[in-house]
């Protein structure tokens, strides 16, 4: 079993505060879907840094437990728009976290640069490590409406 303890710096927790997100629930959200993808005997418990940087950019630093969260959405106009995407940014670098340390994939295979990122052009949108994030990112969306 993997437990996730989400470990916020305090412009998260007003950000968790001001969407009305229970970080327990999303906890749970997460340890449920990280050990249906990950299978394991033992108990690991792994402590996450949650970090609110400004900008619009989110953003997961390879082999590291910290997550870098963007407070910021320049498309959005509504505060459902913003929490959705707050929570789709949230869950998109903790789904690289799971990549890096849980099932230890190589950084060398993350095959795209800065600029494929800014231009969203195919070598970063097919990326295979890409499309599972944006796999967990439309699964947040039923989590957004359940609570």
């Amino acid at each position: 079993m993997i437990v996730i303890k989400l470990k916020c710096d305090k412009k998260i927790r007003e950000r968790f505060k001001y969407y009305g997100i229970d970080r327990r629930k999303l906890e749970n959200f997460l340890m449920l879907h990280t050990n249906n993808l990950v299978k394991t005997r033992k108990w690991w418990v792994h402590e996450i840094k949650v970090k609110g940087i400004a900008g619009a950019s989110s953003q997961y630093f390879w082999n590291e437990d910290e997550i870098e969260i963007a407070l910021q959405c320049s498309e959005c106009s509504t505060k459902k728009q913003r929490r959705i995407y707050f929570l789709q940014s949230l869950v998109h670098e903790y789904r690289h976290w799971i990549q890096a340390q849980l099932q230890r994939v190589a950084e060398k295979k993350i095959t795209y640069t800065e600029k494929d990122v800014e231009e969203r052009n195919a070598n970063y949108s097919k990326n295979k490590y890409e499309l599972e994030c944006a796999e967990w990112e439309k699964i947040v969306e039923r989590f957004n409406e359940f609570i």
